[in-house]
Order: structure tokens, then sequence, then C-alpha cells
């Protein structure tokens, strides 16, 4: 019986406050309430002992377990000791041993939980996700946009003829399009948003050009590269968490929640 309960990596011991205060241990401590110290002590060397639950059953490991002097252990440990059962050349407790399985057991389902996300998560990426969301971007939107974009601090800026944005290889770059997004720096034209959009469909793709905008801004004539691999990232990112909660949910487990920050 819990000869293979290991719980050393919880650095907390559950304490169910209602059934101690209803049992004859508390009640003897209320008597005598010196017990109270030297039981709790051992309740906690037993909680990190292997197997969990037990202490080895000798007077000076157990007096020096439960912080009491060699006279005072000898006066108190049938009563400080009482309700533990020795066997095997260690003495249990009940109570610690029941508590210490049950949060073995959250370890396990906890950690078979992580390894069916992480598995699920490794299947997901040997799948070409990715590619086809910087494929996507690279040949539709990167390349021809680059060879129209205006320069942001060219004559763009000093608004000296708009020039026009376009990725058609049958429009004459010479005619004006309207743009689809249009920040400081970030100027996309409605074709090239929508491409954007179909490329990364798992994020706010006009809050996070909005967000980009001003870094963009530092990349010179590079910001559209720049920009497009910020989004794929994003976007990765996104799916990696969407996954991971499917995963989760699949092996039997919920998606954590974040704690609400007005609580």
């Amino acid at each position: 019986m819990g000869g293979d309960i290991d719980v050393q990596c919880l650095p907390y011991m559950p304490l169910q406050v209602e059934r101690l205060r209803k049992s004859k241990a508390w009640l003897r401590c209320k008597r005598k309430p010196e017990l109270a110290f030297y039981m709790v002590n051992l309740w906690m060397r037993a909680w990190h002992e292997i197997p969990a639950g037990s202490i080895e059953d000798d007077d000076d490991v157990l007096a020096d377990a439960a912080m009491a002097s060699p006279d005072e252990w000898q006066r108190l440990k049938d009563d400080i000791l009482h309700g533990w059962e020795r066997r095997e050349g260690r003495i249990w407790h009940s109570t610690v041993t029941e508590i210490a399985a049950d949060g073995a057991s959250k370890l396990r389902k906890n950690k078979n939980r992580t390894s069916a996300a992480r598995q699920a998560l490794a299947e997901w990426r040997s799948v070409p996700v990715t590619d086809s969301v910087t494929g996507t971007v690279s040949p539709t939107v990167t390349v021809p946009v680059t060879n129209t974009v205006t320069d942001p601090e060219g004559k763009g800026r000093e608004e000296k003829g708009r020039e026009v944005l376009s990725t058609s290889d049958d429009v004459d770059g010479a005619i004006a399009a309207k743009y689809g997004f249009e920040a400081r720096t970030i100027r996309l034209s409605e074709k090239d948003l929508a491409v954007w959009r179909s490329a990364f469909p798992h994020i706010g793709l006009e809050a996070e050009l909005w967000a980009l905008d001003e870094w963009a801004g530092t990349k010179g004539k590079r910001w559209f590269n720049a920009v497009s691999s910020a989004l794929a990232k994003k976007e990765r990112d996104a799916v990696d968490r969407i996954s991971a909660a499917q995963a989760s949910r699949a092996s039997g487990g919920e998606a954590r929640r974040r704690p609400d920050p007005r609580i």
C-alpha cells in the first residue's frame, strides 16, 4: 500500500480543514496543545518521504522529524503516534498516504495530458501548416508588392503623387488603386489585404497591422518583408495554442483558463 507514491515535486501538502477539526487527533491537541506542533511536523516529514505518508520507525529519526527533544519524545510519543501504523520498518499515516496518493494520481493525469498535447503538437507540426502560411505570403504577396511599394520616406510620404500598390500582372502600375489598409508606414491594396487575411486567418489582421506600424517604420524599405514575417510568426503561435487546447480536450483535459485580471 503506497509503496510507489512520490510527491516530492509538490511543495505543498493539502490540509482538509473540517476533516482535521472534527478528528479525535485534534481533540487530543485541544487538551495538550504541544501535540499539534509535533504531529504537524511528522505529517510534513511523511509527505516528502518515499514512500509518501511514511517515516522510518526509529525513535531518533521520529524525534528529529517531530522536532521534539529526546525526553519530550519519550514522554509524548504514544499520543503523537496515535493513528500511525507500523509495518515494514516504517510508520504510516493513513490520511497522509491517502492525500498523497490522490496528489500522485493527479500528477500522472497531468503528465499524460501534457504528453498527449506534445504528441498532437508534434504531429501537427509534421504537417506543412507553416508552409501553407509562409508559402502563400512569399510568392503571392511579398515579391510582387515589394516591387511596387513606395518607400515610406519617399514621395508617397510627401504626397507628391501616390504610387500604385497592386499585384496584378495585367494592371498597369500607373493606374491608381485604393488602399485596403493605410497607416503611417503600412499601406496595402485591397487585394494584398485580402491575401493576408487568407494567409493569417487565426489573428486579428487589422489590429496587428496597427500595432506593428510604428515598428515597421524602423525597417525602411524592408518594412513589408519584416511585417509579413512578424505576422507569420503570430499566426504560427495562434495555431500552436489552438492545437494544444484541442489536444488537451481530446485527452480528457480542459483548457487552462487565464486568471481574470479584475479579480
